[in-house]
């Protein structure tokens, strides 16, 4: 069983987002990976070759793009609170925009690593 307080998030720099606290990394947990991304900013577009990951929006508004390599399909989602997104690994993706004091949770499955963070030119 694993339990972690507020306290116990690691808090990592991100270039995107005011603060990213990761809750449950691969170290602990080899299933999954868990993190809250506080007052998310546009970024660029990216896609990850083996993971997924999966968004939901604990508050505020997103708008996420996204491009499909094997369809050549792009489209855009619009998100607010309590609403979910999977995003398959190999679908390059982005946020366009986010409303101010927003909080996004991810779950990355299995658990993140920053080295398959792949720039997309895509989108």
């Amino acid at each position: 069983m694993i339990t972690k307080k507020y306290s116990e998030h690691n808090v990592l720099d991100s270039p995107y987002a005011r603060e990213m606290r990761e809750i449950l990394n691969s170290t602990e947990y080899e299933k999954a990976g868990v993190a809250i991304a506080v007052d998310l900013e546009q970024m660029d577009a990216h896609y990850h070759a083996t993971f997924d990951e999966i968004f939901f929006v604990l508050d505020g508004n997103m708008k996420f793009e996204f491009y499909d390599p094997e369809t050549q399909n792009i489209w855009t989602v619009e998100s607010s609170k309590d609403d979910l997104v999977v995003v398959k690994k190999g679908i390059h993706h982005k946020v366009l925009r986010a409303s101010e004091n927003n909080r996004l949770l991810v779950v990355s499955i299995p658990p993140y690593h920053a080295d398959d963070e792949n720039p997309s030119d895509k989108i």
